[in-house]
């Protein structure tokens, strides 16, 4: 009698200790029968799924179906019917409807005396944080690609940009006041100098170079930002663009400006996709007292300037509004995003001095409002205003890019302030004009990438000939310079293309009169 109480005291705390360390494992564990009705499963797998999730079947509880797993086979089976260790990764529905990433394996757990298998055993890692981190990898390995696309079209772009420009600005500078034929080369040139604006910010965007805060009129930016916005929503969503043309002179840097615009836009348009909608964007002019009354609380007076966002998508569910600013937070798969976009502009505005809200009901939509203060500073239209008139000059200067059309526009260029100028389309080549007559040539201006040989080698190969020589870089590829290029001995400025009559000359100048 001794001995059978022992054993079952024994076998007791067996079964304890046993049961203390499944509850103990950080993973989900399950156990199915060949009807795949679950048997046990230890604590963790009642946490997720509930305490009643003995005796349901498991693809009722994992994945709120009513019948097995399709398409793929389920892993459960497979292990009944070969009696081999099976793993697969998957998705699963918690008791909450959150959905999950599991790596599961399964391997049969018990067998009848003939050794057929009577149940098998599921034990499921929940990797979801891991493919988030992942999903995160991967899409700053897409931003660099792209980074890297941009740079490759900028470079292209640039020059024909440059092409467009420097030739808008000698037919104007050869027209009378007088010609009609004025009007339609100034709106080019217009429409040029804010094509070269759009490809800075893109480069700077996708490069994630630090702009600086200056005052800009936030209208025109936004303008900028939904003319790149139309081309990715479809036209089952109508944008509805109203910007009020009172003061929106804010001191921001236009490339976060744009991030605001894409991800507040793009959250709205996947809100709309499938039933299609509305997309408002409205711009007005706040008093600080109104600015005061509504959901902003403005603590400093003057004026301020109120963008909002507002769609007629599926709304914000009540407990996820105060969290939709956290990091990482998203109400998304995030396949489709890794839940930093709205951080992200969180971060914006308040650096920025400002504040963002939302407001939202579901079934009927959001609308995001930032409140930003307006600055006192007049500015003008730095970029189509003209520079004042600068002196002419008479040096000798060797013109090196292999694009021809640049060649002989950067030629025409200097010559019209009064430079004598010679070209070349090859740097092999110019290198050899300059060892013919080392003292010919009083400035070289060349472009940075080129065949054969790139700029800043052949200023290296220029020094070892002459040293005095200054020298001009260009570049439609301005990720491309770094410290070791404008340090280098012999550079004396850059110039990032497209350039301008102007500003060529005035860096000429300027490089001519500081030697």
């Amino acid at each position: 009698m001794g001995d059978g109480k022992q054993k079952k005291e024994n076998a007791y705390q067996s079964e304890e200790i046993l049961g203390s360390m499944l509850s103990s494992i950080g993973d989900h564990m399950s156990m199915v029968d060949k009807d795949l009705t679950i048997l046990w499963a230890n604590e963790v797998a009642r946490k997720n799924f509930g305490d009643d999730i003995v005796g349901k079947k498991c693809y009722e509880t994992y994945h709120n179906r009513t019948q097995p797993c399709e398409p793929y086979p389920c892993i459960a089976l497979k292990a009944f019917n070969d009696g081999q260790i099976h793993t697969h990764e998957t998705t699963v529905l918690d008791k909450n409807g959150k959905k999950l990433y599991w790596h599961r394996t399964a391997n049969v757990s018990l067998k009848d005396k003939q050794g057929n298998p009577e149940a098998v055993i599921e034990i499921s890692r929940d990797i979801t944080q891991a493919k988030k981190m992942e999903n995160q990898l991967r899409q700053a390995q897409k931003m660099e690609a792209i980074g890297t696309l941009a740079g490759g079209i900028a470079h292209d772009f640039n020059n024909i940009l440059g092409i467009i420009l420097g030739n808008t600005e000698m037919a104007l500078s050869d027209l009378p006041s007088w010609d009609p034929s004025r009007a339609f080369l100034s709106e080019i040139k217009t429409a040029s100098l804010r094509a070269k604006g759009i490809v800075k910010r893109i480069l700077a965007f996708s490069r994630k170079i630090e702009g600086s805060l200056a005052p800009i009129h936030l209208g025109q930016t936004i303008k900028d930002s939904m003319k790149l916005l139309a081309a990715i929503i479809p036209s089952s969503i109508e944008i509805q663009l109203k910007l009020d043309g009172g003061r929106d002179i804010v001191m921001a840097d236009p490339v976060q400006i744009h991030q605001i615009m894409m991800n507040l836009c793009t959250n709205a348009y996947h809100s709309m996709r499938e039933a299609g909608g509305t997309l408002s964007v409205r711009l007005e002019t706040l008093s600080s007292d109104q600015a005061q009354s509504s959901e902003f609380n403005a603590q400093k007076p003057g004026l301020y300037v109120r963008l909002s966002i507002e769609d007629t998508g599926h709304g914000i569910e009540k407990n996820f509004a105060d969290r939709i600013f956290d990091p990482y937070f998203t109400t998304k798969d995030f396949s489709m995003g890794s839940g930093l976009g709205l951080s992200v502009v969180h971060g914006i505005v308040k650096s920025l001095g400002g504040t963002i809200s939302v407001k939202s009901e579901l079934k009927v939509g959001a609308v995001f409002a930032i409140l930003l203060p307006v600055v006192g500073a007049e500015i003008g239209d730095e970029k189509l205003r003209e520079s004042p008139s600068v002196a002419a000059g008479s040096e000798r200067i060797l013109f090196i890019d292999d694009e021809i059309a640049l060649a002989r526009l950067g030629k025409q260029m200097l010559e019209y302030y009064g430079y004598s100028v010679v070209i070349s389309l090859n740097p092999l080549n110019a290198l050899e004009l300059i060892r013919q007559d080392p003292n010919q040539f009083d400035m070289v201006i060349t472009d940075l990438t080129m065949p054969n040989m790139s700029g800043n080698k052949l200023v290296a190969e220029i020094m070892k000939i002459r040293s005095d020589i200054p020298v001009i870089l260009c570049s439609g590829h301005s990720d491309l310079i770094d410290s070791d290029i404008t340090d280098q001995k012999g550079i004396k400025a850059f110039l990032a293309k497209p350039i301008r009559m102007i500003d060529l000359n005035n860096k000429v100048r300027e490089v001519f009169d500081n030697k």
